[in-house]
């Protein structure tokens, strides 16, 4: 990933997943994926939030990584979010990115 590359964040649902064991397999898919800065998923919304660099990490590369952890992907329903909303309390204080 370039250092002036622009990263966006993204949230999609996801299903099928039922336990902690879903989102790590999940997250360790996605986060192989080139252009992925970082991934969350949440089981409780079903959800994954991933900052990504969208020329290296299309939608189509996600849903894939996904599918091939067991789960699916609904990108069509996916949402762009402010930069910098995945940040946590923490990060964001600190001022990470």
């Amino acid at each position: 990933m370039s250092a002036a590359a622009e990263l966006e964040v993204v949230r999609f649902p996801v299903r099928g997943m039922t336990c902690g064991s879903c989102v790590s397999r999940i997250m360790r898919a996605v986060g192989k994926v080139p252009g992925v800065a970082k991934v969350s998923v949440d089981l409780r919304h079903e959800t994954a939030t991933v900052r990504r660099e969208r020329s290296l990490a299309p939608d189509a590369a996600l849903a894939a990584a996904v599918a091939a952890a067991g789960y699916e992907a609904e990108l069509s329903r996916a949402e762009i979010l402010p930069s910098g909303s995945d940040r946590g309390i923490l990060e964001r204080l600190l001022g990470r990115a």
